[in-house]
């Protein structure tokens, strides 16, 4: 009787085991896993098993692959916005907020990416060009650049800075901090010396010894991207609040340089201020977009009289907000790419015409030779 007992308890979690050896039981076994994955990276059971069905509509070969394969994220994204179009649900809640939940997962899973990336081991690998921030503790920070790199030591051009004459300091034997972003990479760090060099009497510039102890960080919490957008911008009085109201007039005449969910690198006429407060205006992927935040920092060109202005948004809505991430992500539907693309090659054969002189097509002009770009007020006036 025991024994009977013991078997037929048995019995269901031996057809489980024999289920699983099947191909129906792998599949199972995998949606298991799958399932639990999903919860793992912090999506709902409805969002997961939505997200199921749009993977295998997109062709996954293994589902699980959603929470960790940047390709396998955008294609899913780019189903489920296909989906939503044809449905008419692209505006809906569940919608938005699906993607902003996909968007905020891919930020994620790039950024750590990034992070395992090899990175510098040393500043002979620094690339002339590159700009670097000097920090002269007790003195300040100073804006610079490598203009030679040899395996002695690096040679900078003689720095600048805001608040205090680099003139005014001996340089000599100063121990200094020298920051760096290098492109598509990270941040770094590293600590030197200032050497003498024969070949530097007279010349402004400073030598510094090299290091093999650079300390790497990411400190990005979103992903920029490059473009080229016009926009108009609009000041902002001192002490209003954030502002995201449509604005019927039109603003100033910029360009959008490169852009990420939270900020955008902005080339405007004239000299803008650091800490005025503005809001711009501009079309993405036929979605509206109105940003309004802060200038944190200010690159002014006097030769061309503009400003590369450093602009940091406030929170945006989950619409605007995901148009400006399926931008970044490039994740449209493939026929709706298509038709872009198109539209881009096409004027780049009517360039191509007009410097063949078949036609009387505009050329595209850099952006530092606009000249009906309008110069940014006096923002002094404003305070």
């Amino acid at each position: 009787m025991m024994f009977l007992s013991v078997f037929l308890i048995l019995i269901p979690f031996l057809a489980i085991f024999a289920l699983f050896l099947t191909k129906k039981g792998s599949e199972i076994k995998e949606y298991i896993r799958f399932f639990i994955s999903g919860l793992d990276s912090g999506f709902g059971p409805a969002q997961i098993l939505f997200l199921g069905k749009i993977g295998k509509a997109s062709g996954a070969d293994d589902l699980t692959a959603l929470f960790w394969s940047l390709n396998a994220l955008d294609r899913c994204t780019a189903e489920i916005i296909r989906r939503a179009k044809q449905t008419g649900t692209e505006n809906a809640n569940s919608t938005q907020t699906l993607l902003s939940r996909l968007y905020s997962y891919r930020t994620k899973v790039e950024l750590e990416q990034s992070k395992k990336k090899k990175g510098l081991t040393s500043t002979r690998d620094i690339l002339v060009g590159q700009r670097v921030r000097i920090l002269l503790r007790g003195v300040g920070v100073f804006s610079s650049k490598v203009i030679r790199n040899n395996s002695k030591n690096l040679a900078l051009d003689f720095p600048s800075g805001a608040k205090t004459p680099a003139t005014s300091i001996d340089w000599r034997n100063c121990a200094l901090s020298i920051y760096f972003w290098r492109h598509e990479d990270a941040g770094y760090v590293f600590d030197t010396t200032v050497v003498s060099d024969p070949y530097a009497l007279g010349k402004a510039v400073l030598h510094v010894s090299h290091s093999f102890n650079l300390i790497r960080s990411q400190k990005r919490k979103s992903i920029r991207v490059k473009c080229s957008i016009y926009a108009q911008l609009y000041l902002v009085k001192p002490g209003e609040p954030l502002d995201y109201a449509l604005e019927p007039e039109p603003g100033m005449k910029c360009l959008i340089e490169d852009i990420s969910e939270d900020g955008a690198m902005i080339i405007i006429g004239g000299k803008a201020v650091k800490d005025m407060q503005i809001k711009v205006q501009f079309l993405v992927h036929s979605v509206l977009i109105v940003m309004a935040g802060f200038i944190r920092a200010v690159d002014h060109n006097s030769d061309t009289n503009q400003s590369r202005i450093h602009f940091e948004s406030g929170e945006l809505n989950p619409r605007m907000k995901n148009a400006i991430l399926s931008f970044v992500y490039n994740v449209l539907p493939e026929e709706e790419r298509e038709e872009l693309d198109a539209i881009r090659l096409t004027e780049e054969d009517g360039l191509e015409e007009a410097e063949d002189g078949e036609t009387a097509a505009p050329k595209k002009k850099n952006f530092s030779s606009i000249e009906e770009l309008p110069d940014m007020p006096d923002f002094s006036d404003k305070r």
